[in-house]
């Protein structure tokens, strides 16, 4: 009964080990660094400890380089409407993404047909 308690503790063990191993995010080091560049080039800000403090986001845990870069670009822009905390703006873009991989660009599209919408009501 021993060695049963012992092998099935280390099979436990082991699958918990395996299973930490791989939720694990793993970031491309040569693509985060670009990522990095980029992202501070346009807002002057550093991810390089950015971790979600927004709990039960879709993208908590994910790898910041899984999104499209341009699309986290125009994501922040676009969230700066509603915060002022740029970290949280990525944030907030990296959840949109998760759902929908071109969210901001699709964002754009409609408010730019809308606009035209608009304009055009007014016109007649």
């Amino acid at each position: 009964m021993k060695r049963f308690l012992m092998f099935f503790t280390l099979i436990t063990i082991s699958i918990c080990f395996f299973t930490i191993q791989v939720l694990a995010v793993k970031e491309d080091p040569t693509k985060f660094e670009e990522y990095r560049k980029a992202i501070k080039s346009a807002y002057n800000i550093d991810i390089k400890k950015f971790k979600g403090k927004l709990k039960g986001g879709r993208a908590d845990g994910k790898a910041i380089t899984k999104y499209d870069l341009q699309q986290l670009i125009m994501g922040i822009k676009v969230e700066l409407e509603h915060t002022k905390d740029k970290m949280t703006a990525l944030e907030i873009a990296t959840d949109h993404l998760e759902e929908i991989p071109d969210y901001y660009t699709r964002l754009l599209k409609m408010e730019k047909e809308a606009e035209e919408e608009i304009e055009m009501k007014a016109k007649n």
